[in-house]
C-alpha cells in the first residue's frame, strides 16, 4: 500500500471505486447527477444552498420565461453539467441585456441561445438537459482575497456525516478564474479542527502566496467554518450517499451554500492535503 508523507495511506483509483460501489446506493448516484433533485434533497434536510429563480425543461419554455423575474445578477446552469462547463453568469443588468464579469454586453437572444444549448445537451452526458437560474454567489470577502477572480470553494470528503478531508480551491490566473486543480488552480489544504490553511500546491509545487496576488495564504482561515463542517455533514443524510464529496462555497451575504455534492469525489485532495483516505474510519477516529 502506498502511504503518502508518513501518514495514512492512499486511495488509488480501485479501491475508490470499489469504495464507491459498496457504499453509494446506485439511486443516490442519480440523485446527486441530478442538480434540481439534489437542491430539494439538500433544502429539505435543513442544508444550505441556493434557491433556484427559474427552471425550464423544454424550448418551448423559452418563450415564456419572466426575464424580469430574474433580476440583474444571476448564474445559468445546465442541471446536469460536468466539470462546470456550460455555466453562464450575469454581474450586472442593462436595459435588456446583462453584463458579464469583463462587463461584457450578454444579449437576450444570446442567453436564449445558450438555453437552446443547454436543453439539448450540449454540456451533459444525457441528450437533453434541464436549465436552471440561480442567484449570482459572491465569494465572502475573506476567500476573495485570496483568489484572482472567479468563485474560491471548499472540497469535503466526507464518511457518512463524518468529514474526513478538506481543501480549498482557488482560481488563479493560469485557471481562467476556475477553481480546477487540473488547470492549475491552487489547492491549499483546510485543518478540519480549525479552518485554517496549512499548505498549498499550483500543481505539484508548494506556494505560500497566491501566484497572481501575492497574497499570503498559509494560516488564512476559512470564514465560518464551523457552518460549512456543519453543511457537509448534512449531505449523506440528505442524498443517502455513504461516501461523498461535498462543494461548498461561502457567499459574502448568505454565507456557506452546498453548490454540489459528489458521488465520485477526486483523489487529488490526498496530494494538496498529503494525508491518504484509504485507512478505515474507525482507525482514524482513534487518532
Amino acid at each position: 500500500m502506498i502511504r503518502l508523507r508518513g501518514w495514512d495511506p492512499v486511495l488509488g483509483m480501485n479501491l475508490r471505486n470499489a469504495r464507491i460501489a459498496e457504499q453509494n446506493p446506485s439511486a443516490a448516484i442519480r440523485l446527486v447527477n441530478n442538480k434540481y433533485a439534489t437542491k430539494q434533497a439538500l433544502t429539505e434536510a435543513g442544508a444550505p444552498t441556493s434557491p433556484t429563480l427559474a427552471m425550464l425543461r423544454s424550448r418551448r419554455e423559452i418563450a415564456a420565461l419572466d426575464w424580469e423575474a430574474l433580476g440583474d445578477c444571476w448564474a445559468l446552469k445546465p442541471n446536469q453539467g460536468l466539470g462546470g462547463n456550460g455555466i453562464l453568469l450575469s454581474f450586472g443588468r442593462r436595459r435588456n441585456s446583462w453584463q458579464s464579469s469583463s462587463g461584457k454586453r450578454i444579449e437576450r437572444e444570446a442567453v436564449a441561445d445558450h438555453l437552446r444549448r443547454i436543453l439539448d445537451g450540449e454540456f451533459s452526458p444525457r441528450t437533453t438537459d434541464w436549465a436552471l437560474f440561480e442567484p449570482l454567489i459572491r465569494a465572502h470577502p475573506d476567500l476573495a482575497r485570496l483568489s484572482h477572480q472567479g468563485l474560491p470553494d471548499i472540497r469535503v470528503i466526507c464518511r457518512g456525516d463524518r468529514p474526513q478531508l478538506a481543501m480549498l480551491r482557488l482560481p488563479t490566473r493560469f485557471s481562467g478564474g476556475r477553481a480546477n486543480l487540473h488547470q492549475r488552480a491552487i489547492g491549499a489544504a483546510v485543518d478540519l479542527a480549525t479552518g485554517r490553511i496549512t499548505h498549498a500546491l499550483v500543481g505539484k509545487e508548494p506556494t505560500g502566496h497566491h501566484p497572481d496576488t501575492d497574497e499570503p495564504l498559509i494560516g488564512a482561515t476559512v470564514p465560518h467554518w464551523p457552518e460549512v463542517l456543519d453543511a457537509a455533514r448534512r449531505c449523506a443524510g440528505a442524498t443517502g450517499l455513504r461516501y461523498l464529496g461535498a462543494d461548498i462555497v461561502v457567499d459574502a451575504d448568505r454565507g456557506p451554500l452546498i453548490l454540489e455534492v459528489n458521488a465520485r469525489p477526486g483523489l487529488q485532495i490526498q496530494n494538496v492535503t498529503g494525508r491518504g483516505l484509504a485507512t478505515p474510519a474507525a482507525r482514524r477516529r482513534r487518532h
